[in-house]
Parts: structure tokens; C-alpha cells; sequence
């Protein structure tokens, strides 16, 4: 409980700093310093697939088209970074119009897919945005897929006091092709989303 009401007052801070109610013009990219492109080639895509909480399965190589995919590994019961990040995704989404919000598709991947349930991760996600998308997969191809973004992931290991999950930091973006162009860094938070996502998805939605 204690986690939801803190995560409840990340949202509305952020919403209580939206201006107004057009939204950013587009910042470029390089003065957003959370925003790192990747030279050269995408990296990826990986090829793996994985099982949407809310039905259906989602491909890396073959993301919602017309869309900007933004992808993030994580799991439910992080009590710190994952729930920041997704409050300020979508505290990010409520300072875009809507013509540019509907063009963002933000797919968070468990990292810890046995305790992360079908239901378990639909409430959880559906918690910060009805618009987002949650989904699972074994374990083994959440790894090796998120490797092939540079992401290092490990499965979660039980020790006799704890259980130890990992996951990856940094918010992907990746193109219609599943190729990872860029990234947020750990933490960037809904400003930089917000400046960032006008020219990210002008430029690979």
C-alpha cells in the first residue's frame, strides 16, 4: 500500500507540471541528455515473441505499425525503478496532444515471468496507463532478447534471503523494424519523455 500511494503522488506531481494543454513543440534530440542514439546500425531486433497479458502475442521484430514502441524489462514487485519509470511514461503522454500520445506504444517485459502472472501483470500495468502493454515469456528468451539490445538481464536467483531479480534501465525505443535507434537512461523522467517523443516519432513511427 505504502508503495502504491507513493507512486500515486509521482503521477500527480508530474501531471501538476503539464502546461498547457497542447503540448511540447519538438525539441531535438540533442538537447535532450537522457536521450542516447545509437550510431551507426540498430541494434537487434531480437526475435523472440512474447504473451500479451491482455491476449495475443507481441513481436519485438514486428512492432504495432504506424507507432512509435517504447520497451522497458522490469518486473511487478520492483519496489523503485520500474514503477517510477511507467508513472512518468505516462505522466510523459499527458503533455502530448492526443494525435501524438495515440502514436506511442510502450511494452513493458517482465523479467521475472513466474511470479508475474497474466493478471497480475494486466493490474499492474493498467495501474499507470489503460494504453500500455504488458507481457511475459520464459525466462531464457527474455534474457536473450533483451541481449540483443545490449540490455544485461540474469533470471532470478533464490537465495536464503532474498530473491533477486534484475532488469534493464533504460527505456528502448525501437523502429517499425524492431531495431533499437536510442534510449532514456535509468530515471530520465516524464520531461525528457515528453521533449524526446514529438521528434522520435516524426522520425521512426
Amino acid at each position: 500500500m505504502k508503495l502504491r500511494i507513493l507512486v500515486g503522488l509521482t503521477v500527480l506531481l508530474a501531471l501538476a507540471g503539464c502546461g498547457d494543454s497542447t503540448g511540447p513543440t519538438a525539441t531535438p534530440l540533442a538537447e535532450v541528455s537522457s536521450y542516447h542514439p545509437i550510431p551507426d546500425q540498430p541494434l537487434g531486433p531480437a526475435t523472440q515473441t512474447i504473451d500479451q497479458a491482455a491476449g495475443g502475442t507481441w513481436s519485438y521484430a514486428k512492432p504495432a505499425a504506424g507507432k512509435l514502441t517504447l520497451v522497458y524489462f522490469g518486473y511487478t514487485s520492483c519496489p523503485d525503478v520500474c514503477p517510477t519509470t511507467m508513472a512518468d511514461l505516462a505522466a510523459a503522454m499527458t503533455r502530448l496532444p492526443g494525435s501524438l500520445a495515440s502514436k506511442v506504444w510502450v511494452q513493458f517485459v517482465s523479467t521475472d515471468p513466474h511470479r508475474d502472472t497474466a493478471a497480475r501483470l494486466s493490474r499492474w500495468i493498467d495501474y499507470y496507463s489503460a494504453t500500455f502493454h504488458a507481457g511475459r515469456a520464459p525466462i531464457e528468451q527474455v534474457v536473450a532478447a533483451a541481449r540483443s539490445y545490449a540490455i544485461a538481464i540474469t533470471p532470478p536467483k533464490v537465495t536464503k534471503h532474498d530473491y533477486e531479480v534484475t532488469h534493464g534501465a533504460q527505456v528502448l525505443v525501437l523502429d517499425q523494424h524492431g531495431g533499437e535507434v536510442g534510449f532514456f537512461s535509468e530515471l530520465a523522467g516524464a520531461k525528457a519523455y515528453a521533449e524526446a517523443l514529438p521528434t522520435l516519432i516524426k522520425d521512426y513511427a
